[in-house]
């Protein structure tokens, strides 16, 4: 393949409603094309009314199993999975945690109640992802929940060049056997840092994504963020809220639509995926 196709995939629908806001404002000016909704998270009604009202929207189900901030929480949608839960009711903090002390039926058996509930809401799902990572080291479940569902796996086929090491080349064999389409590339902005360790700052971002887009390779690559407003709410929340707000702004920038149209970039969804591996 000789295109160059990028999905832009904004994280965390559903978390919290300054994100609800900075992702749906972005879905409808058109900056973005999908994003990946969290059904156990409280404002994830405002994200499933925002949906309904615009069915053309591509959504995404994030699986999620993990809680990671102190003061604002969330649990499972399935309150008999034990091994999913702390003495509070909610989700472990951490990947590792869940990947520890999980049961993996019960980590399945989650995943389908959110996919579930997304159904009965009138979302129709156009690919999986795990938040986190939290399914990662159970790779069959996910290619299961995928075949079940008939759905795309975000999951790049090429290693990330940060994280090489974790990169699973069988469930990439794996998926191609099943007929479960996945993306050639997954990039992130540099969320905690910049290269050189420094606190990021709105340019160092542009400057980033910019870089992004010029070494755009041929192929299928989604691009991944996490934009939302910088409001009390997020300040309350968490400590990566310039961060967010950064995310937020950079896809507004002229200079990065520009940049998409210089470099010959072609804008898709991941529905086309999924409409693809449903032929």
């Amino acid at each position: 393949m000789s295109e160059k196709l990028l999905i832009i995939n904004a994280d965390d629908f559903g978390m919290c409603h300054a994100t609800n806001q900075a992702i749906s404002t972005l879905l409808f000016e058109g900056a973005i094309t999908s994003t990946s909704i969290m059904m156990p998270c409280p404002w994830v009604s405002e994200a499933v009314a925002l949906v309904r009202q615009n069915p053309h929207w591509d959504v995404g189900i994030h699986i999620t199993h993990t809680s990671e901030w102190s003061n604002y929480k969330w649990g499972p949608l399935n309150r008999k999975l034990s091994t999913l839960m702390n003495e509070c009711g909610y989700f472990p903090a951490k990947t590792e945690e869940v990947a520890a002390a999980a049961d993996p039926e019960e980590l399945y058996a989650e995943a389908v109640a959110q996919i579930e509930m997304a159904l009965r809401l009138g979302i129709e799902p156009t690919n999986i992802d795990n938040h986190m990572g939290s399914m990662n080291h159970v790779p069959e479940l996910l290619l299961k929940l995928c075949q079940t569902y008939r759905l795309p796996l975000r999951y790049p086929k090429q290693p990330h060049p940060a994280m090489p090491r974790s990169h699973n080349k069988q469930l990439v064999e794996q998926a191609e056997e099943m007929g479960i389409l996945l993306p050639d590339d997954v990039m992130f902005l540099p969320f905690f840092s910049t290269e050189t360790g420094e606190e990021l700052t709105y340019e160092a971002t542009k400057a980033t994504l910019l870089r992004c887009l010029q070494q755009l390779r041929a192929g299928i690559t989604e691009l991944l963020f996490h934009p939302s407003l910088d409001t009390e709410e997020l300040q309350a929340i968490t400590d990566t809220w310039k961060l967010r707000r950064f995310e937020f702004d950079v896809f507004r920038d002229p200079e990065i639509a520009d940049c998409i149209a210089n470099e010959g970039i072609n804008l898709i969804t991941w529905r086309e995926l999924r409409n693809m591996q449903r032929v």
